[in-house]
Protein backbone atom coordinates (compact mmCIF):
# COMPACT_ATOMS: atom_id res chain seq x y z
CA UNK A 1 0.00 0.00 0.00
CA UNK A 2 2.89 2.10 -0.52
CA UNK A 3 1.32 3.82 -3.27
CA UNK A 4 -1.10 5.56 -0.89
CA UNK A 5 0.55 8.32 0.61
CA UNK A 6 -1.01 9.03 4.82
CA UNK A 7 0.50 12.08 5.11
CA UNK A 8 -3.55 13.16 5.56
CA UNK A 9 -4.15 10.80 8.37
CA UNK A 10 -6.99 12.23 9.68
CA UNK A 11 -5.87 10.34 13.27
CA UNK A 12 -6.10 6.63 15.27
CA UNK A 13 -9.96 7.63 16.86
CA UNK A 14 -11.19 7.04 13.50
CA UNK A 15 -11.98 3.56 11.76
CA UNK A 16 -9.92 2.15 9.40
CA UNK A 17 -12.13 2.41 6.31
CA UNK A 18 -12.44 6.05 7.08
CA UNK A 19 -8.77 6.77 7.51
CA UNK A 20 -8.30 4.93 3.88
CA UNK A 21 -11.44 6.40 2.02
CA UNK A 22 -9.88 9.48 3.73
CA UNK A 23 -5.85 9.01 2.18
CA UNK A 24 -7.25 7.83 -1.33
CA UNK A 25 -9.44 10.52 -1.78
CA UNK A 26 -6.74 13.52 -0.41
CA UNK A 27 -4.26 11.42 -2.73
CA UNK A 28 -6.60 11.72 -6.03
CA UNK A 29 -7.44 15.27 -4.90
CA UNK A 30 -3.57 16.35 -4.67
CA UNK A 31 -2.24 14.04 -8.08
CA UNK A 32 -6.00 14.52 -10.26
CA UNK A 33 -5.85 10.88 -11.33
CA UNK A 34 -7.10 7.72 -9.93
CA UNK A 35 -3.96 5.26 -9.27
CA UNK A 36 -4.83 5.21 -5.69
CA UNK A 37 -7.96 3.83 -6.23
CA UNK A 38 -6.27 1.62 -8.43
CA UNK A 39 -3.80 0.15 -6.00
CA UNK A 40 -6.52 -0.17 -3.14
CA UNK A 41 -7.83 -2.68 -5.26
CA UNK A 42 -5.66 -4.61 -6.46
CA UNK A 43 -3.68 -4.79 -2.93
CA UNK A 44 -7.11 -6.12 -1.42
CA UNK A 45 -8.03 -8.41 -3.79
CA UNK A 46 -4.54 -10.22 -4.41
CA UNK A 47 -5.20 -13.85 -4.21
CA UNK A 48 -2.79 -14.25 -0.95
CA UNK A 49 -5.12 -11.66 0.83
CA UNK A 50 -8.50 -13.93 -0.18
CA UNK A 51 -7.35 -17.65 -0.65
CA UNK A 52 -9.68 -17.89 2.72
CA UNK A 53 -12.72 -16.11 1.55
CA UNK A 54 -12.76 -17.24 -2.14
CA UNK A 55 -16.75 -16.91 -2.41
CA UNK A 56 -16.84 -13.26 -0.50
CA UNK A 57 -13.63 -12.21 -2.92
CA UNK A 58 -15.30 -13.40 -5.84
CA UNK A 59 -18.76 -11.45 -5.19
CA UNK A 60 -16.69 -7.99 -4.10
CA UNK A 61 -14.85 -8.69 -7.45
CA UNK A 62 -18.33 -8.98 -9.15
CA UNK A 63 -19.54 -6.10 -7.39
CA UNK A 64 -16.13 -4.30 -8.30
CA UNK A 65 -16.50 -5.06 -12.08
CA UNK A 66 -20.52 -3.68 -12.02
CA UNK A 67 -18.93 0.00 -11.43
CA UNK A 68 -15.48 -0.32 -12.70
CA UNK A 69 -17.48 -1.28 -16.01
CA UNK A 70 -18.38 2.19 -16.12
CA UNK A 71 -15.30 3.30 -17.07
CA UNK A 72 -13.60 0.33 -18.86
CA UNK A 73 -11.74 -1.32 -16.17
CA UNK A 74 -12.43 -4.68 -14.88
CA UNK A 75 -10.57 -6.81 -11.72
CA UNK A 76 -8.91 -9.79 -12.98
CA UNK A 77 -8.66 -13.10 -10.98
CA UNK A 78 -4.97 -11.94 -10.10
CA UNK A 79 -6.28 -9.46 -8.38
CA UNK A 80 -4.91 -6.56 -11.00
CA UNK A 81 -6.64 -4.11 -12.56
CA UNK A 82 -7.13 -3.88 -16.49
CA UNK A 83 -8.86 -2.54 -18.84
CA UNK A 84 -11.94 -4.01 -20.21
CA UNK A 85 -14.86 -2.69 -22.74
CA UNK A 86 -17.32 -0.34 -21.33
CA UNK A 87 -20.25 -0.74 -20.41
CA UNK A 88 -22.85 2.02 -22.65
CA UNK A 89 -25.44 2.16 -19.55
CA UNK A 90 -25.91 0.30 -16.06
CA UNK A 91 -28.86 -1.23 -17.77
CA UNK A 92 -27.00 -3.20 -20.31
CA UNK A 93 -26.00 -6.06 -18.45
CA UNK A 94 -29.64 -6.50 -16.89
CA UNK A 95 -30.61 -6.54 -20.26
CA UNK A 96 -27.94 -9.17 -21.75
CA UNK A 97 -29.11 -11.08 -18.61
CA UNK A 98 -32.65 -11.12 -19.40
CA UNK A 99 -32.38 -12.12 -22.76
CA UNK A 100 -29.48 -15.03 -22.40
CA UNK A 101 -31.88 -16.34 -19.38
CA UNK A 102 -34.58 -16.60 -21.68
CA UNK A 103 -33.19 -17.92 -24.53
CA UNK A 104 -31.38 -20.86 -22.46
CA UNK A 105 -35.28 -21.35 -20.57
CA UNK A 106 -37.01 -21.90 -23.62
CA UNK A 107 -34.13 -24.15 -24.59
CA UNK A 108 -34.34 -25.91 -21.51
CA UNK A 109 -30.93 -25.16 -19.96
CA UNK A 110 -30.34 -26.88 -16.33
CA UNK A 111 -30.66 -24.59 -12.74
CA UNK A 112 -26.74 -25.39 -12.13
CA UNK A 113 -26.32 -22.88 -15.76
CA UNK A 114 -29.13 -20.84 -15.17
CA UNK A 115 -27.21 -19.69 -12.03
CA UNK A 116 -24.27 -17.86 -14.24
CA UNK A 117 -26.57 -15.69 -16.13
CA UNK A 118 -25.76 -12.96 -13.52
CA UNK A 119 -25.60 -9.11 -14.29
CA UNK A 120 -22.09 -8.88 -13.25
CA UNK A 121 -20.95 -11.60 -15.50
CA UNK A 122 -22.51 -10.39 -18.61
CA UNK A 123 -21.82 -6.72 -18.27
CA UNK A 124 -18.47 -7.30 -20.52
CA UNK A 125 -19.55 -10.19 -22.80
CA UNK A 126 -20.48 -13.95 -22.59
CA UNK A 127 -17.14 -15.24 -21.84
CA UNK A 128 -17.76 -14.70 -17.96
CA UNK A 129 -20.60 -16.35 -17.83
CA UNK A 130 -19.21 -19.68 -19.84
CA UNK A 131 -16.25 -19.32 -17.27
CA UNK A 132 -17.91 -19.33 -14.27
CA UNK A 133 -20.47 -22.06 -15.31
CA UNK A 134 -17.42 -24.38 -16.32
CA UNK A 135 -16.04 -23.59 -12.85
CA UNK A 136 -19.24 -24.75 -11.08
CA UNK A 137 -19.21 -27.95 -13.36
CA UNK A 138 -15.55 -28.41 -11.42
CA UNK A 139 -17.17 -27.48 -8.26
CA UNK A 140 -19.79 -29.91 -8.89
CA UNK A 141 -17.77 -33.01 -9.76
CA UNK A 142 -15.78 -32.38 -6.64
CA UNK A 143 -18.91 -32.22 -3.91
CA UNK A 144 -20.40 -35.40 -5.74
CA UNK A 145 -17.31 -37.47 -5.69
CA UNK A 146 -15.10 -35.64 -3.51
CA UNK A 147 -11.69 -35.98 -5.94
CA UNK A 148 -9.79 -33.44 -5.35
CA UNK A 149 -8.27 -31.16 -8.47
CA UNK A 150 -9.57 -29.10 -11.78
CA UNK A 151 -10.08 -29.80 -15.27
CA UNK A 152 -9.16 -32.28 -17.24
CA UNK A 153 -8.06 -34.40 -14.22
CA UNK A 154 -10.50 -33.70 -12.29
CA UNK A 155 -13.06 -35.27 -15.15
CA UNK A 156 -10.33 -38.51 -15.68
CA UNK A 157 -10.16 -39.27 -11.34
CA UNK A 158 -14.10 -38.64 -11.33
CA UNK A 159 -15.72 -40.33 -14.58
CA UNK A 160 -12.97 -42.27 -16.29
CA UNK A 161 -11.49 -45.25 -15.91
CA UNK A 162 -13.07 -48.93 -16.40
CA UNK A 163 -14.26 -48.65 -12.89
CA UNK A 164 -15.10 -44.61 -12.73
CA UNK A 165 -16.14 -43.27 -9.17
CA UNK A 166 -19.06 -41.47 -10.95
CA UNK A 167 -21.56 -43.49 -13.31
CA UNK A 168 -23.94 -41.90 -15.60
CA UNK A 169 -24.89 -45.19 -16.94
CA UNK A 170 -24.82 -48.98 -15.75
CA UNK A 171 -21.72 -49.44 -17.39
CA UNK A 172 -23.24 -53.12 -18.48
CA UNK A 173 -23.37 -52.56 -22.62
CA UNK A 174 -20.79 -51.37 -24.75
CA UNK A 175 -23.31 -48.49 -25.53
CA UNK A 176 -23.50 -47.61 -21.77
CA UNK A 177 -19.73 -47.86 -21.21
CA UNK A 178 -19.74 -45.33 -24.92
CA UNK A 179 -22.11 -42.89 -23.48
CA UNK A 180 -19.73 -42.28 -20.04
CA UNK A 181 -17.00 -42.29 -22.22
CA UNK A 182 -18.07 -39.32 -24.35
CA UNK A 183 -20.04 -36.94 -22.01
CA UNK A 184 -16.54 -37.57 -19.97
CA UNK A 185 -14.77 -36.24 -22.84
CA UNK A 186 -17.09 -33.06 -23.60
CA UNK A 187 -16.61 -32.33 -20.14
CA UNK A 188 -13.11 -32.35 -20.71
CA UNK A 189 -13.34 -30.28 -23.96
CA UNK A 190 -14.93 -27.64 -21.94
CA UNK A 191 -12.54 -27.41 -18.93
CA UNK A 192 -9.49 -27.79 -22.07
CA UNK A 193 -11.60 -25.12 -24.14
CA UNK A 194 -12.69 -22.59 -21.80
CA UNK A 195 -11.06 -23.41 -18.45
CA UNK A 196 -7.49 -23.80 -18.98
CA UNK A 197 -6.61 -21.53 -21.09
CA UNK A 198 -8.09 -18.48 -19.17
CA UNK A 199 -5.83 -19.90 -16.22
CA UNK A 200 -2.60 -18.52 -18.27
CA UNK A 201 -3.39 -15.91 -20.47
CA UNK A 202 -5.77 -12.33 -18.77
CA UNK A 203 -9.12 -12.91 -19.48
CA UNK A 204 -9.72 -9.60 -20.19
CA UNK A 205 -8.19 -10.91 -24.10
CA UNK A 206 -10.67 -13.01 -24.23
CA UNK A 207 -14.16 -12.73 -26.06
CA UNK A 208 -17.53 -15.42 -27.25
CA UNK A 209 -20.22 -14.32 -29.18
CA UNK A 210 -23.99 -14.94 -27.68
CA UNK A 211 -24.76 -17.92 -30.28
CA UNK A 212 -21.07 -19.60 -28.89
CA UNK A 213 -22.07 -19.03 -25.00
CA UNK A 214 -25.68 -20.65 -25.90
CA UNK A 215 -24.25 -23.74 -27.44
CA UNK A 216 -21.23 -24.14 -24.25
CA UNK A 217 -23.80 -23.31 -21.78
CA UNK A 218 -26.70 -26.00 -23.80
CA UNK A 219 -23.95 -28.87 -23.50
CA UNK A 220 -22.47 -27.80 -19.95
CA UNK A 221 -27.18 -28.74 -18.93
CA UNK A 222 -26.95 -31.69 -20.82
CA UNK A 223 -23.73 -32.78 -18.91
CA UNK A 224 -25.56 -31.63 -15.46
CA UNK A 225 -28.85 -33.57 -16.47
CA UNK A 226 -26.50 -36.89 -16.77
CA UNK A 227 -24.69 -35.60 -13.25
CA UNK A 228 -28.68 -35.69 -11.85
CA UNK A 229 -28.88 -39.29 -12.54
CA UNK A 230 -25.47 -40.17 -11.57
CA UNK A 231 -24.76 -42.84 -9.07
CA UNK A 232 -21.04 -42.80 -6.75
CA UNK A 233 -19.05 -45.74 -6.38
CA UNK A 234 -17.66 -45.48 -3.13
CA UNK A 235 -13.83 -46.15 -3.11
Amino acid sequence: MSEIPLRDDPGEGNTKWRRLAYAVSSNQARTQSGNAVIALISASMRPERTLDRADVARLTRDQLNQVLSLVGYRVRDDGRVGRASRARSTDEAEKRTEHLRGLLERRGAHREVLTYCRPELLRKDYYEAVFEAIKGLGSRLRQLTGVDGDGYALVEGAMAGSTPRLRITALQTRTQRDEQLGVANLAKGLFSAFRNPAAHEPRIEWTLSEQDALDVLGTLSMIHRRLDVATVKAH
